[in-house]
C-alpha cells in the first residue's frame, strides 16, 4: 500500500471532502510531534488515520493490521510536512486571502444536501466549524504559496516534450476499434422456451425493419431494453475485450453501416450496427501532446516540492512523541 504523492500535501490540510482535518481538538493536550515549536495534536493523527482507513473501505480497499504503523507513520510525515509548508507559506507576501478562504468554505458546503447535514457531519467527525475554517485556511495560503514561489518556475519545453514522445510512442499504441448501436431484448437466464421465443419473434421483427430502412436509432429508442436506448443503442468506441465475445466477435466482424444477424448473449438478444471502425495505430505527437505536458509537469511539480519539503525539514526543529 502506497500513502498519497508529495503533490497533495497542499490539499491534505483538511478539506473536509477528503476526511482528514489539521486542528485537533481543543480538549487533547497530548501532541504526536511538534513543527519549531508548534504542536501536531495526537487526537488529530489519530482521526486523520481513522478517516483515511474509512475512505479506503469506501473505495474496496482494506487496510491491513500489520499495515497500520507504517500508515501511521507515514500519515504523521505528511501532516509534519504541510505545517512546515504553513508555516513558510506565512513568510512570503501573498496579499489579502480572505475571500478565497470563504470561497473555498463555500465550495466544501455545497457538497452537502442542507446545512444540518454539513454541521452533523462536523459533529461527526469531532471538528469544530472554527477548526474546520483554521485547516481551510492553511490550506488556501499553502496552494498560493506553492503557485507564486515553487510552481511558477516549473515549464517544459517542446524539446522535452518530444523527447518524452519518442522514449514512449512504442506504448502509445491505440488498438483495433468499433463504434456500435445496439437493440437489445432482454430475457431471464432461466427463462423458458415460450418467454425466449417471444423475445426472439421481437427481436426479428425489429432486425426486418432496421434492414428494411428503418432509422436504427429510433427503433433503439422506442424498442431496446437496454441503459443505452436514449442514445439511440450507441454504444460509443470499444476496444477488443470490453464487451461479452459472442456481442464483440459480431460487432468486429461487420462492416460500417452494417446491421448484424440476431447476437444471443446472456443479457438477451441484440441485434448490433457499426458506424465506424478504426484499424489500430500508433498515437502521434499532437493527439498526445497535452496528456505529455501534465504529465510532465506534475513530475516536476512533485520534483520541486519534494525538495523543497526535505529542505525544510533539515532546516527545522521537529520532535516526535
Amino acid at each position: 500500500m502506497t500513502l498519497r504523492k508529495w503533490a497533495i500535501f497542499s490539499v491534505v490540510i483538511a478539506l473536509l471532502v477528503i476526511g482528514c482535518a489539521i486542528s485537533g481538538s481543543a480538549a487533547s493536550s497530548k501532541f504526536a510531534a511538534k513543527v519549531n515549536g508548534v504542536g501536531i495534536k495526537a487526537k488529530t493523527l489519530d482521526a486523520a488515520v481513522s478517516n483515511f482507513i474509512e475512505n479506503q473501505k469506501v473505495s474496496g480497499i482494506e487496510v491491513k493490521e500489520e499495515e497500520k504503523v507504517k500508515l501511521r507513520e507515514g500519515i504523521l510525515e505528511q501532516l509534519i510536512s504541510a505545517e512546515l509548508l504553513y508555516q513558510e507559506s506565512k513568510k512570503a507576501k501573498l496579499g489579502d486571502l480572505k475571500e478565497k478562504i470563504k470561497e473555498r468554505l463555500e465550495e466544501i458546503k455545497k457538497g452537502f444536501a442542507s446545512e444540518d447535514e454539513f454541521k452533523n457531519l462536523l459533529k461527526d467527525r469531532g471538528i469544530s466549524e472554527k477548526d474546520l475554517k483554521e485547516d481551510i485556511k492553511k490550506g488556501v495560503y499553502i496552494d498560493a504559496f506553492l503557485e507564486k514561489d515553487v510552481y511558477s518556475s516549473v515549464v517544459i519545453s517542446d524539446q522535452e516534450r518530444k523527447a518524452e514522445y519518442e522514449k514512449n510512442k512504442e506504448r502509445l499504441n491505440l488498438p483495433e476499434q468499433v463504434k456500435a448501436s445496439h437493440i437489445l431484448i432482454r430475457f431471464e437466464e432461466a427463462a423458458g422456451d415460450e418467454d425466449k421465443a417471444s423475445a426472439r419473434t421481437k427481436i426479428d421483427d425489429l432486425r426486418k425493419r432496421a434492414v428494411s430502412g428503418e432509422d436504427f436509432a429510433e427503433l433503439a429508442k422506442e424498442n431496446s431494453e437496454d441503459g443505452s436506448a436514449p442514445q439511440g443503442g450507441d454504444l460509443g468506441y470499444f476496444r477488443r475485450g470490453m464487451m461479452v465475445p459472442p456481442f464483440e466477435a459480431a460487432a468486429f466482424s461487420l462492416d460500417t453501416g452494417k446491421i448484424s444477424d440476431v447476437v444471443e448473449t446472456q443479457f438477451g438478444y441484440h441485434i448490433i450496427k457499426v458506424l465506424d471502425k478504426q484499424d489500430a495505430r500508433q498515437l502521434n505527437y499532437e493527439e498526445v501532446e497535452p496528456d505529455m505536458s501534465r504529465f510532465l509537469i506534475g513530475q516536476r511539480r512533485d520534483a520541486a516540492l519534494k525538495e523543497l519539503v526535505d529542505s525544510l525539514k533539515e532546516n527545522a526543529k521537529i520532535k516526535m512523541y
